[in-house]
């Protein structure tokens, strides 16, 4: 248990860090507000509208940082890797940071690799108190905190993919491999239902519904399930480096010229109303040679634009197809990575929706001619940005 003043830091760049040096011992911090609460008129679940499919559709590639944007993040990720280790140093007790609305903590973290001094310890909050207490401490009163903070590290865990099967049949093509996957691990807080204990759902169901039918593929259509996807996509990233693409080396493994195409569903309950080609235009006639039986479900957009932040991404790095789903939000930038991430956030109808749609697509997959086609080989060895494009 501590107990300790909450001071407001504000460290814009690194010069501020001086006014603030040996002055925080035994003081709890927080910062600034970087986002003011605003009242939206917008329903709390929507769906995308025809329009905004239509714009997904006619949009340009797009979806990569400019060397300014890149600049800008970089001078910014130095700029905090900086004043983490100043607090290191200051011997603070503790810092607060600003959660969602509506009395709501979203979760956040940071890297620790077990060795040397952990982080800092710190909690999120609601938006509401945040605001109030900076209020308070701008109007020069004092504010004091009270915490007990119970965590433990514990070294050298391992981070486990579950995966599964339906063999492929055809002598020939019996070992290329069509891939469904979501993530298995969430974050703290919620039970991670549609992050992503949803697309956990989709896929499983996907594959029994296939199982159900007696189907069978000419290609083995596999299932993953990754860990440590929350912790940078850390399962795909290792199945993709033992049994496809060596990105160190650029060096293709024996997986590589037998792999055909991943599908991912990561984005909440929402239903499936198109794909990101990830700029992968040789895509668009399968794509939508495969549509046109299921148009009658809404899943009928398509666009050329990349989409980031989940397991697709080891794929698509490694110069290989690898696909998320255009999903209506319905509620999920207000629930994910928060305590609202349980049961009562799925949709059990478009879950149904996702699967199978998703079967279908395995199942064409798995049973063309050809494998999926790729974008040029020199994407296989392209360095990648901090934002995972």
């Amino acid at each position: 248990m501590v107990r300790g003043e909450v001071v407001l830091v504000d460290i814009k760049t690194v010069d501020d860090i001086e006014k603030y040096r040996g002055k925080l011992k035994g003081k709890i911090i927080m910062s600034p507000s970087t986002t003011q609460y605003e009242v939206s008129f917008e329903p709390l679940a929507s769906r995308l509208t025809e329009e905004e499919l239509k714009n997904l559709a006619m949009a340009d590639a797009g979806g990569r940082p400019s060397r300014r944007v890149m600049g800008d993040y970089m001078a910014m990720r130095e700029l905090r890797n900086k004043i983490v280790e100043f607090l290191r140093t200051e011997d603070i007790l503790m810092i607060i940071s600003q959660g969602s609305a509506f009395n709501i903590p979203r979760s956040s973290g940071a890297s620790y690799d077990g060795k040397g001094a952990p982080q800092v310890s710190e909690i999120n909050i609601p938006l509401e108190p945040y605001g109030r207490m900076e209020r308070m401490l701008r109007n020069g009163e004092k504010v004091e905190v009270e915490a007990e903070v119970k965590a433990e590290f514990t070294p050298g865990r391992k981070i486990y993919n579950v995966i599964a099967e339906i063999p492929g049949t055809d002598p020939k093509l019996k070992d290329q491999v069509v891939l469904l996957g979501a993530h298995i691990d969430s974050w703290h807080g919620g039970t991670g239902a549609a992050d992503n204990a949803s697309g956990c759902i989709v896929m499983m169901e996907a594959l029994r519904i296939l199982k159900a039918i007696d189907s069978r593929p000419r290609r083995t259509i596999r299932i993953a399930l990754w860990g440590g996807e929350e912790q940078g996509l850390l399962g795909s990233r290792g199945y993709v480096s033992k049994y496809l693409f060596d990105r160190e080396k650029s060096e293709k493994k024996a997986g590589f010229d037998k792999f055909s195409v991943y599908f991912n569903m990561d984005n909440g309950t929402g239903r499936y109303r198109g794909i990101y080609l990830q700029e992968n235009n040789l895509a668009r006639p399968l794509f939508e040679e495969w549509m046109e039986p299921v148009k009658d479900m809404g899943f009928n957009t398509i666009t050329i634009r990349n989409t980031g932040g989940t397991d697709h991404q080891s794929f698509d790095g490694a110069g290989l197809p690898g696909f998320q789903f255009i999903q209506d939000e319905i509620e999920y930038g207000r629930g994910y990575h928060t305590l609202a991430d349980t049961r009562e956030r799925l949709l059990v109808p478009d879950l149904r929706h996702n699967a199978i749609i998703t079967a279908w697509l395995a199942w064409n997959a798995a049973m063309d001619d050809q494998l999926f086609p790729r974008k040029p080989e020199m994407k296989s060895t392209q360095q990648r940005s901090p934002f995972g494009f």
